[in-house]
């Protein structure tokens, strides 16, 4: 696996721009060999063509500046073919008055690279402009919140965990969370997964804070009147009550239940997310001056109009998207069957169910495998997960479903729901039909359709339905003049987050349907942003929110790149402990968290900083003995 740097050379003209702004010499340019033209004399120092010599790691900067543009970057699934690298350059004694064409490799000695990091200065980039629109870290872009990834793993690499700490919390403000059940889509887009494995960049920022101090937050530069009330307080109302704060806005946050988080508190097992991980940073997020009251639920203990009548400048709806989908099968109104979101909040707020017999749990996400292993925890004898789709198709995330299937529970794929069969009132058994997947010719997501009699009874007490969840509109009256959407979702301009009603704003998954949880926070940011603009008449809140959480670093002089093949470091398999909800994982010590931290590309720093060096791998580390010469050799016969 890796990159290959192609280039087309009938467009070519063979400046070597390429050569030379290329951070990790991973270019170079062909020696002329073999005769010379109607016996002219020979010109070691000439070069010809762009060559690929070292181990490539995407950053497109060679195409960017490429002033004819004919260079591109492709993914190969084998290792990429290199060339041999053709060798410094300086013009030696022994081929003075030599005719005809040899290698350039066998005649000079000066070393381009290591003494000049740039042939034009600092001024390269004006000679042709960056093509791509976006040139942060491809990391950072797949990010929701726009987390600075390669910042923080590059300070870990560092040793620099405080900082670490402070740069994944400045957009944030549930870094911790984060680091233990994100779903990562950062490290699907890591561009070292080319070469071998992503970054575990998850882990990394669970190493940041659990290795880290967060540093003070500075207390916000002016004090603001304008009170903002916030419905919900899960990720997206938390969030936005943490960036209002820090704009110095007075908030007040109403949540339904007797605990603050959201779906993080009831929804998520605490084996999967320690509850004092969660409450310290929902502390953090108080400390700052957030009121939080707690059963306070929109609809039953106030109104909109109560809301706004009490002086609150502006409104954010944060209620989530709770409300789970029905199977719409018969006999799914039994006694049995039960949301799986209702029975992880019993389980959450210490109710301790108890679930006998057998267990099914319809679905394929992270709700159906916490679930499914929640049940294990509270009596089931046996847990099946039933899919309608392939293995392939399931939207949980892998590592849960290893973790599920460690601790004994079934994973029946490709079985759709046909029926929850019952005697007396309760549940006897769940009925599906098997699916067959049908392949489309376009290469797009495979469709299922059912095999014909080919019906399958799983043993069940209770099923637990977890194919989805929807928010739950009866919050708010008829009259409200906020338009709902056909599926129940708030319906909001999506530039400003406003709904139909003056100074009320809405954001998550009450608007957009269940997402993660790093999407929620940035839709809290984005909420914030939106009530900043309006009550504070600027043309960029978002702008405004980062000039006061921007965790400042100094630039880095030089990076150290690991370009050799390695395997990615894994945090140890969780414990199977099926008696007790405790966490049962460990995050990076400090010397794993920094060895992997090492492994990174440092896309977001490694066009600006002036010195790069490939400390290992197939790049300038290659170089052969023959290659390097002694300061008195480079120095006859002058420097090219």
């Amino acid at each position: 696996m890796g990159y290959r740097i192609d280039i087309d050379r009938n467009g070519c003209i063979n400046c070597g721009i390429c050569m030379d702004v290329c951070p990790v010499e991973a270019l170079d340019m062909s020696r002329p060999q073999g005769d010379g033209i109607e016996g002219l004399p020979a010109i070691p120092w000439l070069m010809e063509d762009p060559v690929q010599v070292g181990e490539c790691v995407g950053c497109e900067i060679c195409a960017d500046q490429c002033p004819v543009h004919v260079i591109t970057v492709a993914t190969m699934s084998e290792p990429t073919p290199l060339s041999p690298r053709q060798g410094p350059v300086t013009r030696g004694a022994e081929v003075v008055g030599s005719r005809g064409w040899i290698p350039l490799s066998d005649a000079t000695r000066e070393v381009l690279k290591p003494t000049h990091a740039s042939p034009w200065g600092g001024t390269y980039r004006s000679r042709s402009p960056r093509s791509r629109e976006d040139d942060r870290a491809p990391c950072q872009v797949a990010c929701p919140a726009g987390t600075d990834a390669g910042r923080y793993v590059g300070l870990i690499h560092g040793g620099r965990f405080d900082d670490a700490y402070a740069v994944s919390a400045e957009v944030n403000p549930f870094p911790s969370v984060c680091g233990w059940i994100c779903t990562a889509p950062c490290e699907a887009a890591c561009r070292r997964g080319k070469l071998d494995e992503p970054i575990a960049i998850r882990t990394l920022k669970r190493a940041a804070v659990e290795h880290g101090t967060l540093p003070p937050v500075e207390p916000p530069a002016v004090q603001r009147d304008d009170r903002v009330a916030i419905v919900g307080g899960g990720p997206t109302g938390m969030s936005a009550a943490y960036y209002l704060t820090r704009l110095g806005y007075p908030v007040t946050v109403f949540e339904a239940m007797p605990i603050p988080g959201g779906m993080m508190a009831i929804g998520i097992p605490e084996y999967r997310l320690p509850r004092e991980i969660l409450r310290a940073e929902i502390d953090r997020i108080v400390a700052l001056g957030v009121d939080l009251k707690l059963d306070m639920a929109l609809g039953r203990d106030m109104s909109l109009t109560d809301l706004e009548a009490s002086g609150y400048r502006a409104i954010v709806l944060a209620t989530g998207a709770s409300k789970s989908r029905r199977l719409g099968v018969p006999g799914d109104d039994l006694d049995g069957v039960v949301p799986a979101t209702v029975f992880l909040k019993q389980v959450n707020l210490g109710e301790d169910p108890r679930l006998p017999g057998s267990v099914v749990v319809v679905g394929g996400g992270s709700t159906a495998m916490d679930a499914a292993r929640s049940a294990i925890r509270s009596g089931a004898e046996q847990v099946t997960i039933v899919y309608r789709r392939g293995r392939p198709e399931m939207p949980a995330q892998a590592e849960e479903v290893e973790a599920a299937e460690r601790e004994g529970i079934v994973i029946a794929d490709a079985i759709a729901p046909v029926a929850i069969l019952g005697e007396g009132g309760a549940v006897v058994s769940f009925r599906g039909i098997r699916q067959r997947s049908m392949a489309r010719a376009d290469g797009t997501a495979a469709t299922y359709e059912p095999v014909a009699d080919a019906l399958v009874d799983l043993p069940a007490s209770t099923v637990l339905v977890a194919i989805g969840e929807e928010p739950d509109p009866s919050i708010l009256p008829e009259g409200a003049g906020i338009e709902i959407s056909g599926w129940a979702g708030i319906v909001t301009d999506p530039r400003t987050s406003a709904t139909g009603r003056p100074g009320v704003f809405a954001g998550g998954d009450v608007v957009s349907g269940p997402k993660t949880i790093i999407d929620a926070v940035a839709a809290g940011r984005r909420v914030a942003a939106s009530i900043h603009a309006s009550l504070a008449g600027v043309a960029d809140g978002e702008l405004e929110i980062m000039r006061a959480v921007r965790y400042r670093t100094e630039p880095e002089s030089t990076l150290e790149l690991d370009l050799a093949v390695r395997a990615r470091a894994r945090a140890p398999l969780p414990v199977v402990a099926l008696d007790t909800f405790r966490a049962n994982q460990d995050g990076f010590d400090r010397e794993t968290a920094q060895a992997e931290a090492a492994r990174c590309f440092r896309c977001d720093a490694i066009e600006g900083c002036p010195t790069v060096r490939v400390v290992a791998g197939r790049g300038p580390t290659d170089r052969s003995l023959r290659d390097v010469a002694p300061v008195g050799a480079m120095l006859e016969g002058g420097a090219r």
